[in-house]
Order: structure tokens, then sequence, then C-alpha cells
């Protein structure tokens, strides 16, 4: 498999909010391993929008499990959000390593095929996904503020954007 197609996104969706909880379940999907910064909150913040609390809660009812899995290293802010979403988590994980999705996968009690990664960044959570062979979302990030070492990863997933343009995937409104 070329590098590229590990690179893709399954779904590429505007906002994490604009997933349905109930089109996951009818794939058979029962876990979401999800980013944090710039995918459920703005980078470095704690506040949750409106628009995730009501979509989490939305996933907890339907029985899908959730674990916050990011490289950011301040557990107290990790963990509080977590706690506010019904999730575990996985601070410091280290993405894109294997090992560190593997982890999340059993803390969920699912199998990579039951679960979808959902994140903002191309290098970070769409392809540690794929060579898991889990389904991905790819989210556009809520802020445009990033960690500086983020910022170059940007100027390279902009040219992966356009070229699966051409090819005629973008982003969705909703999944």
């Amino acid at each position: 498999m070329r590098l590229g197609a590990k690179l893709e996104p399954t779904v590429m969706v505007e906002a994490v909010w604009n997933i349905s909880p109930q089109r996951l379940w009818e794939r058979g999907l029962r876990a979401l391993i999800l980013d944090l910064d710039n995918t459920v909150v703005d980078w470095n913040r704690e506040y949750l929008r409106p628009e995730v609390l009501a979509w989490a809660r939305a996933c907890r009812k339907l029985g899908l499990a959730m674990c916050i899995c990011t490289n950011a290293r301040c557990k107290p802010r990790v963990r509080r959000i977590a706690e506010i979403l019904g999730a575990c988590y996985l601070a410091g994980a280290g993405k894109p390593r294997i090992g560190t999705l593997k982890r999340a996968v059993w803390l969920l009690r699912a199998s990579p095929q039951q679960a979808a990664v959902v994140g903002d960044q191309v290098f970070m959570d769409i392809w540690g996904g794929n060579r898991l062979g889990m389904m991905t979302f790819l989210v556009r990030p809520l802020s445009n503020r990033d960690f500086f070492a983020t910022r170059a990863l940007r100027q390279v997933e902009k040219r992966l954007l356009r070229g699966w343009r051409q090819k005629g995937k973008d982003y969705q409104v909703e999944f």
C-alpha cells in the first residue's frame, strides 16, 4: 500500500458533531478514539462547545464507548475533559504509534474493526488508525491555533487535501 493511501481518511467531515452516532452504530462501530486538541476542544483549551456535549451524550446513549487519545501531556486538563464527556483517556500518548491506539482499543474493550479514530491531523490521527485497519474520520481543526510542531505538518496536509479534492474527496457537512 502506498504511503498516500495510508494517509487518506475513510471520511472527511466538517466537525466531530457532524458524525452521526446512529450511523456509526449501524456500521458495527462500538468505540471511538478521539483526538483532543482541535477535534473535541480548541487547541489548549478546556471549554466544550454545546455541539460536542450533545454529540457525546448521543454517543453514550447508544452505547458507543469513547477514549480521548492525545499527545497533550497535561493530564489534569485531559482528565477533566474526559470526565465531562464520559470517556476514558490516554494523555501523552505518543501518536501515531500503533501501540498507543492498540491500548486505546483495549481500554474500550473493542477490536480495531469495531473502533474508529476521529482527529484533525493526518499524520497523527489518520495514519495511525489506518495502519490498524480502523475507520478514520478527518475533521477540520476547530481553531487555527496549533502546537508549534504541528504547523509544519499542516503545510504538507494542505497538499494532500488538494490531491484528495482533485479525486473528488472533500469535507462533508455530515456523515
